[in-house]
């Protein structure tokens, strides 16, 4: 029933295929790229996009689709891994917060409004700027500054769901509080956490792009989206197609991955599915009649 949901809107088709094709490119770029996304070439610097060079040379003459072809796989799949760390420590700390509720809990959610006092990009950025320059610095950043929102869904849920008559079940045949949380109280929370990660990966390709554009994130002359754009912005006037390619990129990305994580959290919402399928079923049967 979901899935089916999620594929009649063609604004959702529309944004996995678009991600499907980007996750390919990257996948493949050493067969796509027609050229080097390394190699300097001084006779043709800052050319214009030609048959040559689809999208234009940047101030080092190399081609600029070829680096933002590379540069996928960093603007790609890195908040991918981000949002996996996010997971790993945002789950954990939810569950326990929201199972054993009071000290606990209101230790745990102290410690989360801290973190969540600062903007969060200043934070990963000083987080990045102190592990040091690099993807690596910057994922880590991101992951240490986006736990919290996941521990909160999470632990809304759970403290939801601990009170019901199937974890009183689970404590009276033997079963230890990990294991509840776990088996018992986690699955219930895949959902909010699913619709959570697909919508943050949008946030996160913002925020690693901005990263890699200040000069904490990805480090030259490593390709990535958002060095690629802060490279251009030098030349924005003159030579507008080396920022504006890789920044028509990440905006359509991160809206493919809001539209999807809208959708998923329409079909997953017991309410708004029933109104949706029903709005579906409106419209299929007006098509039969007409």
């Amino acid at each position: 029933m979901t899935i089916s949901i999620m594929l009649r809107s063609k604004i959702t088709i529309a944004s996995i295929l678009l991600l499907i094709t980007i996750y390919i490119v990257a996948i493949a770029a050493p067969l796509i790229a027609p050229r080097d996304p390394y190699t300097i070439n001084t006779g043709a610097l800052l050319l214009p996009p030609t048959k040559e060079y689809p999208l234009g040379t940047d101030n080092l003459g190399r081609d600029v689709l070829s680096r933002i072809i590379y540069g996928a796989r960093v603007s790609v799949f890195v908040p991918i891994l981000v949002v996996g760390l996010i997971v790993l420590i945002g789950v954990p700390v939810g569950l326990i917060s929201g199972y054993y509720g009071g000290k606990v809990d209101e230790v745990i959610m102290r410690i989360t409004d801290i973190v969540m006092s600062f903007p969060g990009v200043s934070l990963a950025i000083l987080l990045a700027y102190i592990a040091g320059r690099g993807v690596l610095s910057a994922a880590l950043a991101l992951a240490l500054v986006g736990w919290t929102s996941m521990a909160r869904v999470v632990r809304g849920v759970v403290m939801a769901e601990k009170e019901k008559d199937y974890v009183a079940a689970a404590k009276v045949i033997g079963k230890s509080d990990l294991r509840i949380m776990f088996e018992e109280l986690l699955p219930n929370c895949y959902y909010p956490i699913l619709v959570d990660a697909m919508m943050r990966l949008g946030t996160v390709i913002i925020a690693l792009a901005g990263l890699s554009f200040i000069g904490v994130g990805v480090q030259p002359p490593e390709p990535d989206w958002g060095i690629i754009a802060a490279e251009g912005r030098k030349y924005i006037f003159e030579q507008p197609w080396l920022a504006i390619f890789p920044g028509i990129l990440i905006i359509v990305t991160v809206l493919a991955y809001n539209m999807i994580g809208d959708r998923l959290r329409d079909a997953l919402d017991p309410k708004l599915r029933r109104e949706l399928a029903g709005v579906y079923r409106a419209k299929e049967e007006k098509e039969k009649e007409s």
